[in-house]
């Protein structure tokens, strides 16, 4: 997967811009049922941070042989881009040094800094996230705390796919 992953398009944090990204549940989550796999190549603009591809990589050896499937044929479709950004998982200084950036305050709604990084970027790309993480990231306090930046955390496919 980690060659896969290593194909797709990359960008920086400079040029993203207006991007739907995908937190790693929610990705895994999507691959895991083929019909929201086919929702999910219809949304515009998709994207992972290289945070969250890292952590695809990691957990991979984990998911169910199908899932695993589902998620190469996806990423061979090419549709997906990856935001390199300066945090990796288990590097917990880069991961609050990445967050603060952004936003020194994020770190006051969102207070796992692993969580808070794809909000991070969210905020400096001026995009959208999708997530399964309803105890850290869909939460109203979150939402109301992004509103000023006019980002949305979402939480299901059909919010914005018909």
């Amino acid at each position: 997967m980690k060659e896969l992953l290593d194909n797709l398009l990359a960008m920086d944090l400079a040029h993203a811009r207006n991007l739907v990204l995908l937190d790693t549940s929610f990705f895994v989550s999507s691959m895991e049922h083929h019909e929201r796999m086919e929702m999910l190549l219809k949304v515009p603009f998709i994207a992972m941070t290289s945070f969250n591809a890292e952590e695809l990589i990691h957990i991979e050896r984990n998911l169910s042989h199908s899932t695993r499937k589902n998620i190469r044929a996806f990423l061979k479709e090419g549709k997906i881009v990856i935001v390199s950004i300066d945090a990796h998982p288990g590097d917990w200084k880069g991961e609050r040094a990445f967050v603060e950036l952004a936003d020194p305050a994020l770190l006051m709604h969102v207070h796992d800094p692993s969580d808070a990084v794809l909000i991070a970027a969210a905020i400096k790309t001026h995009s959208n996230v999708f997530t399964k993480d309803k105890h850290h990231l869909f939460t109203v306090e979150l939402q109301e705390f992004v509103k000023h930046y006019d980002i949305k955390v979402l939480k299901e496919l059909h919010d914005i796919v018909q």
